[in-house]
């Protein structure tokens, strides 16, 4: 039961971004019945692609998913054309340097994020336009998936926007909690997780970033985000005195020596320091004030 409780709560629950996800591609296929379109599939498949951890993310991403959809769309009409014409449709050789071709333009013109959609619409067009004229079946492979990455993007904005600042504040609290708490078991010399420490403080610095990431209109607590992001390579820092003092075992030794002992206060001294220098009174003056 606590096994399963521990799954619940860590980061391998069911997350909103699946959740999301589903919503989309149920939205995707209701779409492509109502306007009757020939390729759901690859709408299905470029909705997946495109749900973004954040918003400006998703738009970004599916800024340059459309531009690299028109792409793959395009090269792998020519191509489905010149193997036509050679008598060999999906030619294996022609596949090859299409798809050198397309991701050499992804990374040309930087279309981040772009590349796995971006082949599989031209080798959708490569093999399915053996019975369908090439250009007939490009324009649709390219509806099919702007469609998508339209409609990915738009439940990514509409349903439940993700609150980054809410989960820094969040991952902030929980890593002040297992640091407190660590640290009492330092002093009374007992082992500790500092494998588990680790993880909240990576938590911490990803959701920071995915923050700063987002569009200015979309943020709206810059002042506490930034005063948390400040604390975080102090919190590794103490992170490193926890490791050192862990590795001592001291839990396992009846008998201490003085040597050890004064490398254990010095580690304890450290980290009180860093401790108090992220107090949140320290800190307070670190904030940027507000105009």
């Amino acid at each position: 039961m606590n096994r399963l409780f521990h799954i619940i709560r860590d980061d391998r629950r069911l997350g909103l971004r699946i959740i999301k996800t589903g919503i989309a591609v149920t939205v995707c296929i209701v779409i492509s019945n109502l306007l009757k379109l020939d390729q759901p599939f690859l709408a299905v498949i470029a909705t997946v692609l495109s749900m973004g951890k954040s918003i400006d993310m998703s738009v970004r991403s599916g800024k340059n998913k459309m531009i690299g959809v028109l792409i793959g769309a395009a090269l792998g009409c020519g191509f489905a054309v010149l193997a036509l014409t050679m008598h060999s449709p999906a030619n294996a050789g022609l596949c090859g340097v299409g798809i050198i071709a397309v991701l050499y333009l992804c990374q040309l013109f930087s279309l981040n994020g772009a590349a796995a959609l971006t082949s599989f619409a031209f080798a959708a067009v490569m093999f399915g336009s053996i019975s369908i004229k090439p250009w007939v079946y490009a324009i649709t492979c390219a509806e099919n998936a702007i469609i998508g990455i339209a409609i990915s993007v738009l439940i990514n904005l509409i349903i439940m926007p993700p609150n980054y600042a809410e989960e820094v504040k969040r991952a902030y609290a929980l890593l002040r909690e297992k640091i407190s708490s660590s640290v009492e078991d330092v002093s009374e010399k007992h082992p500790i997780d500092v494998k588990e420490i680790e993880t909240v403080i990576e938590r911490l610095a990803r959701n920071v970033r995915l923050y700063v990431s987002e569009a200015r209109f979309l943020r709206g607590d810059d002042d506490e985000v930034f005063s948390i992001s400040c604390k975080v390579s102090a919190y590794k820092m103490i992170l490193d005195e926890l490791k050192a003092i862990d590795a001592m075992e001291l839990a396992n030794k009846e008998n201490i020596s003085d040597e050890l002992q004064t490398v254990y206060r010095y580690h304890m001294n450290r980290m009180t320091q860093l401790l108090e220098g992220v107090s949140e009174k320290s800190t307070a003056s670190a904030a940027p004030k507000k105009k």
